[in-house]
C-alpha cells in the first residue's frame, strides 16, 4: 500500500536529524570560542573541559535523533495500521489501478519504513561508532604528543603533519554510513543522482585524506588549524543531508 503523497516522513526526519547535527556543531564550534584551551599548542580534542563538552553533545544527539526516527517509525505506522496487515498488498494493487502512477506516493509505505530503519541505524549506531574511535584516536594523539615530548628527533611540523595524515581515519567511518544510506536510498528510488553525489564526495574526501595538508588561519586572535577531511565531512552531515531532505521532498512524491 501507498500512503498519502503529501506526507514526507522520510525526508523530514533526515531534515530534522541534520538540524540537531547543524546546531550541535554550533554549540561545538561556540565552546571552542568561549572555553580558552589550557595547552595552546595542543589539538582541542586534547584539551579535558572541550573533550568532555563535545562527549555530552554527541550524547544528545544520539538521544535527539533516536527520538526523531522513533517518532517518524511510529507515525508511519499509525498509518499503515488503518488498513489491517493482510490486506495491504491487495490495497496497494487497487491504489496502483485506480489512482494511477502520478498520484501514488513514489515508494510503498514498506519501502519507507525499510529506509527509515536504515537511516536511523546510520545516524544512531554510526554516531555511536564515531564515538569509540574519537576515544580511541583522542588516545593515540595523546600518545604521540609524549613521544613528541620525549624526542630530539621529532619536530612540531612533524606532529602535524602526523596528526593531519591520520585525523581523516575518525572520519572516515560514518561519512562512509552516512554516503552508503545515500546510495541505498538510490537504490530504492532508482535515482543515479544520489548514486553519482555519493561517489563525488567520496573522492573528494580521499583525495582530501591523502593529498591535502591541514592549513593554519588566524581567527578572532587563535590560530586554528583546518583539517580537509574534517571540514567534508562535516558539511556533508549538515549542509549536505539537508540538501538531500530537500531533493528527496521536490522530486519525490509522499517520501
Amino acid at each position: 500500500m501507498y500512503i498519502n503523497i503529501k506526507k514526507h516522513i522520510l525526508s523530514s526526519a533526515i531534515l530534522k536529524a541534520a538540524l540537531v547535527k547543524i546546531i550541535a556543531a554550533m554549540l561545538e564550534g561556540i565552546a571552542r570560542i568561549i572555553i580558552k584551551k589550557s595547552n595552546l599548542t595542543s589539538p582541542d580534542m586534547m584539551d579535558s573541559v572541550l573533550w568532555n563538552f563535545q562527549l555530552l553533545n554527541s550524547v544528545l544527539q544520539i538521544v535527539i535523533i533516536a527520538l526523531i526516527f522513533l517518532f517518524a517509525l511510529n507515525k508511519l505506522a499509525h498509518y499503515m495500521n488503518v488498513i489491517p496487515k493482510e490486506d495491504q498488498d491487495e490495497f496497494g494493487s487497487l491504489q496502483r489501478e485506480y489512482l494511477g502512477k502520478n498520484n501514488l506516493a513514489s515508494l510503498s509505505v514498506t519501502a519507507v519504513n525499510n529506509l527509515l530503519e536504515l537511516w536511523a541505524v546510520i545516524f544512531i549506531g554510526a554516531e555511536l561508532i564515531y564515538d569509540f574511535t574519537s576515544i580511541m584516536y583522542r588516545r593515540f594523539i595523546g600518545m604521540l604528543m609524549d613521544a613528541l615530548s620525549g624526542s630530539t628527533g621529532m619536530t612540531d611540523g612533524s606532529f602535524v603533519m602526523l596528526y593531519n595524515m591520520t585525523h581523516g581515519f575518525k572520519y572516515l567511518e560514518i561519512l562512509a554510513a552516512i554516503l552508503l544510506g545515500v546510495v541505498m536510498t538510490g537504490i530504492f528510488l532508482n535515482d543515479k543522482y544520489l548514486k553519482f553525489a555519493s561517489l563525488g564526495v567520496l573522492v573528494v574526501f580521499l583525495l582530501a585524506f591523502g593529498v591535502l595538508q591541514m592549513q593554519t588561519v588566524f581567527l578572532m586572535g587563535r590560530e586554528v588549524g583546518i583539517v580537509w577531511t574534517s571540514i567534508i565531512y562535516h558539511f556533508t552531515e549538515t549542509i549536505g543531508l539537508v540538501l538531500l531532505s530537500f531533493y528527496l521532498s521536490k522530486r519525490y512524491r509522499g517520501l
